[in-house]
């Protein structure tokens, strides 16, 4: 059996077994103690529909379908991975927070079961439970692949939820009444809230309101801008440590459902005949580089992620141990068709972790890659980060312009994360033969995958609103 658990949203930097000092991942210790830690792993984009499209095909978003935001989606001719382990007899399940990996967005195919629930970003509070019931209610024989899902994690972070204030009781701040409506966040900007930046929303061809990912760039200009002293809320250093502290509330919340999750795993008596695979899409940018969210930049603290492999798969002379592999998301796809003694689906980009679980080395990689929904382009290596700032994922002239533009043009930024983990400076100007060696094999990797063509277009309504909200 295969168990696929994805927390959205989740900083790999922020789990207490990373060495963070609160207590935020007491089950998630406990299952990276039972098996297989890789600590440097990497999300394929910073959004929920980009990296859970490449988490499910071992491709790259681009590759799947048209990548433009509002519009996209997994078509009907993706092959995902649950396609191809209900071909080879696995009884298929998902049990997801809704939001952007919904049935509208293409992710229902291949699930035998699918429920997206009622709320639109809704928790593992509410996920695990249908989890639960559908493996009691299952009749055994054929091995079951689940995916489990939640968006505990995602802004506004003063929701509701199982904890409140666990990490300082009694805590008190204005926090608590402005962010707990999501516009205030996406307002903030380098600790200001600037009430008047009007937010942008559109409609996604499935007929769906999204906010618009151009916000951000427009937020940071504005914010340069001419303001009246009464619509700005400038965050005191407490109310910036209140909002980590709500994340991380929200991490201990979503970790306490995990760990429900896999107690009933061990009551039912599937733990040993399981592989548990737990990662994230996308981390959050918590005014690293400015923002509340995790769609404006295309670092570390968007694009690394969790990734434990546990269960009764995992032998357990190799249970405990911390790998320093580079994995993607890329890799997921293919390990999972390995294990089940089946090939990936087609195409897939990344290579299988399954001889982790034979106590063998895995193909080593020296790069991975992620696709930012503003057109950011990353390489990561183990120490180095280059990221390339495009005019769109869908420009055509996406491959020339990385070729052609030179590399101190200002498109182009190089970090060293060992001497920077935060990715504050840029050291391009110090090191321009690193990141042309890693430009070029950000055009290599480019230049060898297709682009995807698949899209749903605007019918005339959505056009016409679109325009009179100032898209085109």
């Amino acid at each position: 059996n295969i168990v696929l658990i994805s927390i959205d949203g989740m900083r790999a930097d922020r789990a207490h077994y990373e060495g963070y000092p609160r207590l935020t991942t007491p089950n998630l210790d406990a299952l990276a103690a039972s098996g297989i830690r890789l600590p440097s792993s990497w999300s394929g984009s910073n959004e929920s529909l980009l990296s859970h499209a490449v988490l499910l095909s071992g491709r790259y978003a681009s590759e799947l379908a048209r990548p433009e935001y509002l519009s996209y989606l997994l078509p009907e001719d993706a092959l995902l991975i649950q396609e191809v382990l209900q071909a080879v007899g696995y009884e298929t399940a998902a049990f997801i927070g809704g939001g952007h990996i919904r049935e509208s967005f293409g992710f229902n195919q291949g699930f035998d079961a699918f429920y997206e629930g009622e709320d639109y970003f809704g928790s593992l509070y509410h996920s695990v439970p249908k989890a639960l019931e559908w493996l009691d209610e299952r009749s055994p024989g054929a091995p079951f692949f689940l995916f489990l899902h939640g968006y505990d994690l995602h802004r506004p972070y003063p929701h509701g939820g199982l904890f409140y204030h666990p990490f300082d009781p009694g805590a008190c701040s204005p926090m608590d009444r402005i962010f707990v409506r999501r516009s205030p966040s996406e307002q903030t900007y380098r600790g200001t809230i600037y009430a008047d930046f009007h937010l942008s929303r559109g409609l996604h061809t499935n007929g769906l309101q999204i906010l618009s990912p151009e916000d951000y760039p427009r937020l940071a200009d504005f914010a340069a801008g001419e303001h009246d002293p009464e619509l700005l809320y400038t965050m005191s250093p407490e109310d910036l440590a209140h909002i980590d502290e709500h994340y991380d509330a929200s991490l201990l919340a979503a970790d306490t459902y995990v760990g429900l999750f896999i107690e009933g795993l061990v009551r039912a008596g599937l733990w040993e005949d399981t592989l548990v695979v737990v990662t994230s899409d996308h981390g959050e940018d918590m005014q690293d580089h400015g923002y509340y969210n995790h769609r404006a930049v295309l670092f570390d603290a968007t694009t690394r992620v969790p990734m434990i492999l546990a269960g009764g798969a995992v032998p357990e002379a190799l249970r405990g141990a911390v790998r320093p592999d580079m994995v993607s998301a890329v890799d997921i796809a293919p390990t999972l068709a390995e294990l089940a003694g089946t090939v990936p689906p087609a195409d897939a980009r990344g290579r299988s972790l399954a001889p982790l679980l034979r106590g063998e080395d895995p193909k080593p990689v020296t790069y991975t890659f992620q696709e930012g929904v503003l057109g950011q382009l990353s390489a990561r290596s183990e120490r180095w980060r280059l990221v390339f700032q495009a005019e769109a994922l869908d420009d055509p002239e996406l491959l020339e312009d990385l070729i052609t533009q030179p590399i101190d043009g200002g498109r182009f930024q190089l970090f060293d994360t060992y001497r920077d983990t935060d990715e504050q400076r840029d050291v391009l100007a110090e090191d321009p033969r690193r990141a042309e060696a890693m430009r070029e094999a950000m055009v290599r990797w480019r230049a060898g995958i297709a682009r995807g063509t698949a899209s749903r277009p605007l019918s005339p309504e959505q056009r016409r609103m679109l325009q009179e909200r100032g898209y085109w």
